[in-house]
């Protein structure tokens, strides 16, 4: 039986959806690899709500979109990778997300790494 996806209030999804930009702006925009960002993606790919990271993915596109154009700050690597990596978290976890138990540890090596 396939996942569904339970509605998110779109008030909701959109302060999720603005609190991943600014996580991206606050890893990326300081040399970061987008850590925050991707942390707070699997986060809720594991709580079974997808659609978050898909608004972050949306983003992220915008964003590589955007710095191909102009890239004065050296983000679109950075950028490409961290959407390269919640798409294989989203490919790779969705159906099967970790035991509740061993998600911050994940996390917490994902920080370190």
């Amino acid at each position: 039986m396939a996942d569904v996806e339970v509605g998110m209030p779109p008030e909701q999804r959109a302060r999720l959806a603005h609190k991943g930009r600014l996580l991206y702006g606050k890893s990326c925009g300081t040399d970061g690899r987008g850590i925050c960002a991707e942390s707070f993606a699997l986060f809720h790919i594991w709580r079974g709500e997808p659609e978050i990271a898909r608004d972050l993915l949306d983003f992220l596109d915008s964003e590589v979109s955007s710095l191909r154009l102009s890239d004065p700050d050296g983000r679109l690597r950075l950028a490409e990778e961290l959407a390269r990596r919640i798409r294989e978290h989203l490919r790779s976890e969705g159906g099967n997300p970790p035991p509740p138990s061993e998600r911050a540890a994940i996390l917490k090596a994902k920080k370190l790494s």
